[in-house]
């Protein structure tokens, strides 16, 4: 069995949505809720970290058998680089152990036997694994300009375009080696985790009320 440790950033301070990751989202359910009790199905509890700015949630962090992992909050802005978040909260984890990354602002992204089954039967010519959604638009960058098409009445229908992918911010998974080289999320080889359910980057409070419309959906259809 391969030796991986799970963390999840959850930080307090989000300037947009303020507290995004705890407010209620669904029954009562925060984000952090949802994605704790996903985890569970597939982690032991002793192997998930969370890091968090806030001494105060601790005990919400402890009452699901998580270890917790106070940070600074100078960690927390959006000028922090990425790298240095990183080290900082995988050097606080013991040994030397493969890692996950989890966000919990993709509830819907819940797939993790499946993300493990791949873990464990990794080739050695990948470094890490992004979970992605592929884009299946015709593209135009801020110019008007085409990225995946070309105009005219001969452009590929949206069927044949170009494999593209965006990262979903769901989940990574980073090989030790891969880490202290970068100290970031995806490596120089990732393999590409393809899911196939509906996600949306919670950024602003519109986005938060549509994931918990889409989440409300597909609680009712499981």
């Amino acid at each position: 069995m391969k030796n991986l440790k799970v963390i999840i950033p959850l930080k307090t301070n989000s300037e947009r949505i303020p507290n995004k990751n705890l407010r209620p989202f669904f029954n009562g359910k925060s984000l952090f809720d949802i994605k704790a009790q996903q985890l569970l199905k597939s982690f032991d509890p002793k192997d998930i970290y969370c890091s968090s700015e806030n001494p105060n949630i601790k005990p919400i962090v402890e009452n699901y058998g998580f270890n917790f992992h106070l940070r600074d909050i100078e960690l927390t802005g959006k000028n922090t680089r990425e790298n240095k978040l990183v080290k900082t909260i995988v050097d606080s984890i013991p040994g030397t152990p493969d890692i996950m990354w989890c966000q919990v602002t993709q509830p819907l992204f819940d797939d993790f036997d499946g993300l493990l089954k791949v873990y464990h039967n990794l080739d050695e010519k990948y470094d890490s694994i992004c979970v992605v959604k592929r884009q299946r638009h015709h593209i135009l960058d801020e110019r008007g300009n085409p990225v995946n098409f070309n105009f005219g009445y001969w452009h590929k229908i949206s069927q044949d375009l170009p494999k593209l992918y965006e990262v979903a911010w769901a989940a990574f998974i980073m090989k030790r080696d891969m880490l202290e080289q970068a100290w970031y999320q995806i490596g120089r080889s990732p393999l590409l985790y393809e899911t196939q359910k509906p996600l949306i980057d919670i950024d602003e409070i519109q986005d938060f009320e549509i994931a918990a419309l889409l989440y409300k959906h597909y609680m009712k259809e499981r």
